[in-house]
């Protein structure tokens, strides 16, 4: 299996455990503050409302220990993460420990100790998150994974990657 295989059977364990979340939750949803991470939450809003989650959105230029103890005080069981979180994976789970998280991102990785999340990142399977898929790619991954209807929003996924300076005479 190549790494790409490899990732699209992580998207599928991913979004298994996102259909594990019950109805009733209301999930916390925190993006990246800049063109790919606001085109992540769009996609990730658009499956929230389509699978008629309710949920909690926020957008932070940069998720660090305060940002992470602020949100733990919140009420929420759920968190997910898009475009932001894999710099900062010990202090989520230090902070978040005991709710169900999600980090679907792209940015290099702070250290590969994903027990007790549920971790998507293209880097684990030496696929290059800076050039070859953004965060708003990747969140378009999972949602497709989660809902097939959601393929339809590949131009926001688009926008995600052109915002990151990922076309360079088209796409890898």
């Amino acid at each position: 299996m190549d790494s790409y295989e490899q990732f699209n059977e992580q998207l599928k364990t991913a979004a298994e455990a996102f259909k594990q979340i019950d109805k009733k939750e209301v999930i916390r949803l925190i993006s990246h503050l800049d063109a790919d991470g606001i085109s992540a939450c769009a996609i990730m809003i658009k499956l929230l409302n389509n699978d008629n989650r309710k949920y909690s959105v926020s957008t932070v230029q940069q998720l660090n220990k305060d940002v992470l103890k602020q949100l733990a005080a919140e009420p929420y069981n759920c968190f997910i993460f898009t475009d932001i979180g894999s710099g900062v994976i010990s202090d989520v789970k230090e902070l978040l420990k005991g709710r169900k998280v999600f980090v679907l991102d792209h940015h290099s990785i702070e250290n590969e100790d994903f027990v007790d999340i549920v971790f998507v990142n293209p880097h684990i399977f030496g696929i290059d998150g800076g050039k070859e898929i953004s965060g708003a790619g990747v969140v378009f991954k999972f949602a497709c994974a989660v809902d097939k209807g959601m393929e339809e929003l590949a131009y926001i996924a688009i926008v995600g990657a052109i915002g990151d300076l990922q076309e360079q005479n088209g796409f890898l």
